[in-house]
């Protein structure tokens, strides 16, 4: 929170059974084929109090910890998305009351296609908006809110699943600003805000991510991400976006 108070947590659901995984365990239903165990489901949401530890839901009930895949799901589950799955959690934006919304990158149709969610509670219910296709589930995005209230979400977005190489297997594509002025409810495209001069042309661009002071507030007008052209070599670029 803004004032240092409170803790907001959201999270997926997610088999982190790395060392002797059955394959059955990774059947998703939806597709009716095998995933791996990287696609995070669902999302739920709490809240710490930092000055007595006690957590919360977002309806403001306590929350017994520690917090298991069962006891998530009957109180702290916010999204159930039917199977649909993402590589990354969602992105944490508060408005002036500190109430937390989000940024979700989602499966559709199969398991190449993607669509970016704003995630919001309305009179006391939790809406997904959709925003804009995107072409890989770790796309990482950024969304923030300025003076005015005015939603700005930064996009990974490009044409085609994004698949191979060392590199493009975690996504990458152009980056887009939209915006929303009605609090979420719809969207439009502001601008391109992608690298254009002749040294970059070609290139990838993931994790959008803002600046932040050593107190953890955010410096307003800067953006941090990174960037590669061959998508065999793991090497990438810092990029920093100052207006």
């Amino acid at each position: 929170s803004r004032d240092g108070k409170r803790l907001h947590v959201v999270f997926t659901d997610y088999d982190d059974n790395k060392n002797s995984p059955a394959p059955q365990r990774f059947y998703n239903p939806r597709y009716d084929r095998l995933v791996n165990n990287e696609w995070k489901y669902n999302l739920s949401y709490l809240s710490i109090d930092l000055r007595n530890h006690a957590v919360y839901n977002a309806d403001g009930a306590s929350v017994t910890t520690p917090v298991d895949l069962d006891y998530a799901k009957a109180h702290c589950r916010i999204w159930d998305t039917e199977w649909r799955g993402a590589g990354i959690p969602p992105v944490v934006c508060l408005d002036g009351k500190d109430e937390p919304s989000f940024l979700h990158v989602l499966s559709g149709k199969n398991i190449r296609s993607h669509d970016y969610y704003y995630v919001h509670r309305k009179k006391g219910r939790w809406k997904q908006t959709l925003i804009r296709s995107s072409n890989h589930q770790w796309n990482s995005g950024h969304l923030s809110r300025d003076a005015k209230g005015i939603l700005h979400a930064y996009l990974i977005v490009g044409e085609g699943y994004l698949a191979g190489g060392y590199m493009d297997k975690h996504g990458g594509g152009r980056i887009e600003e939209w915006v929303s002025a009605d609090k979420g409810s719809s969207w439009k495209k502001l601008r391109d805000v992608t690298p254009g001069q002749k040294p970059y042309q070609g290139w990838r661009f993931n994790n959008v991510q803002p600046v932040v002071r050593p107190d953890g507030s955010i410096v307003e007008g800067m953006l941090l991400f990174y960037g590669w052209k061959d998508k065999d070599l793991p090497e990438a670029s810092a990029f920093l976006l100052h207006e």
